[in-house]
């Protein structure tokens, strides 16, 4: 691992080895990590680095695995800024990929792995709630005065706002700061009666939970297993 490296690097470092094969190379892209510091002082015949992510935010973190791979080649971080740490448009897109194509060996699952069947997707439209729509609708007319100046300077960031604001109504109202207190004071009677009126509301207030409510009970009669991904980590807290 990773840890062992760091760890044990005096006894590791004095060896000649073949080769290093890294996993999850893109964790090599900060080039003033310590753990980049003490692979350099390694000494490696060949060098292989496995990711399938090469670039997540920055072309200049091309230049970090390509320098790791190749030291004697990519000497200057600098000269690759000007060249490629700014990529507009297709013919610098692919100037980066001839320069990358002699180190690069890509493989899609598809490939190399023919036992897997196709992947199937099935896209299911969900309506919003009657509490999801109220909500959508209050944000739409609370922010009416930044929607009407539209996408000019420095009205993008409220815009942006705005939408990621829609984006949590659309999940789930909770998602909005202060819902979830009104909605349960709407229905605080109900609660003292019953305890689990407040889980079946905070179901039933958005579509997408209502169905996965229905589909999780079948799933499981099926003998099915289920991974759920969302983009909002709150989004999973209230699943769970």
């Amino acid at each position: 691992t990773y840890e062992t490296i760091l760890q044990d690097a005096n006894r590791l470092r004095p060896i000649d080895w073949e080769a290093v094969i890294v996993d999850e190379a893109h964790r090599l892209k900060n080039r003033s990590s310590r753990l980049v510091d003490e692979l350099k002082l390694f000494k490696f015949k060949h060098r292989v680095l496995l990711t399938g992510t090469p670039i997540q935010n920055s072309s200049l973190e091309v230049y970090a695995l390509l320098n790791f791979v190749d030291p004697e080649t990519f000497t200057s971080e600098e000269e690759f800024a000007r060249e490629f740490g700014d990529v507009k448009n297709s013919e610098t897109v692919e100037k980066l990929k001839a320069l990358m194509r002699p180190y690069l060996l890509r493989r899609l699952k598809e490939d190399v792995e023919k036992v897997i069947p196709p992947k199937e997707e099935t896209v299911i439209s969900v309506e919003l709630t009657r509490i999801q729509k109220k909500w959508y609708r209050a944000l739409l007319e609370r922010n009416f005065s930044f929607l009407t100046k539209g996408s000019k300077g420095s009205n993008v960031g409220n815009l942006r706002n705005i939408v990621m604001e829609l984006r949590k109504c659309c999940n789930h109202p909770y998602l909005i700061k202060g819902v979830e207190a009104i909605e349960m004071e709407a229905i605080n009677e109900q609660v003292k009666q019953d305890e689990s009126t407040a889980l079946r509301h905070m179901i039933e207030a958005s579509g997408k939970l209502v169905l996965v409510d229905k589909l999780l009970p079948k799933l499981k009669e099926g003998g099915h297993k289920v991974l759920i991904f969302s983009q909002m980590i709150r989004v999973l807290d209230i699943v769970e």
